[in-house]
């Protein structure tokens, strides 16, 4: 009589390549579930990153020691394109341009070290038909010492609207 063999403990070919199969169909399930979770973390961050500093304007205009005058500056976050640094932040009185309130660039270099390097955009999809974009904000001092803001462009505006800043 023929003795059964008994030490069988491993996988057979078969075994293998459904299992290389159930791997497949679940990263194929969830590879674009992760690049959406991304981009959603990349707009995110821009977000993050413009508004703080529209609030730290804010707040500088705000104080009393200091006197922002009264016209509309434009805060650019520059476009990172493809791994490379594209433009980088700005601040420019869109008004008398001659004039740079070098106050407000202290305050904002004290709250954002380097920030006119190393700020740009995360998002590459703020454009037009998903194109690379800078994404702007328009902020306006009026005379009595109020602000307004508006946010470029209308993809960026709409995403500012929607998560309430």
């Amino acid at each position: 009589m023929k003795k059964k063999k008994q030490d069988n403990k491993g996988f057979t070919l078969i075994e293998l390549v459904i299992v290389v199969a159930i791997l497949a169909i679940l990263i194929g399930i969830l590879a674009p579930q992760y690049t959406k979770y991304v981009e959603k973390a990349r707009k995110a961050a821009d977000a993050s990153n413009m508004d703080d500093m529209v609030n730290a304007i804010k707040l500088y205009a705000a104080d009393d020691a200091h006197h922002l005058q009264t016209t509309e500056y434009q805060l650019i976050i520059g476009s990172g394109t493809g791994g490379t640094r594209g433009t980088t932040a700005l601040i420019e009185p869109l008004i008398s341009v001659g004039t740079r309130d070098n106050g407000l660039r202290a305050e904002l270099e004290k709250e954002f070290p380097n920030w006119e390097k190393k700020l740009i955009t995360k998002s590459k999809k703020w454009g037009e038909n998903g194109s690379s974009a800078s994404i702007k904000a328009n902020i306006t001092v009026n005379p009595d010492g109020g602000i307004t803001v508006s946010y470029k462009p209308k993809k960026f505006a709409e995403y500012m609207s929607n998560s309430g800043s």
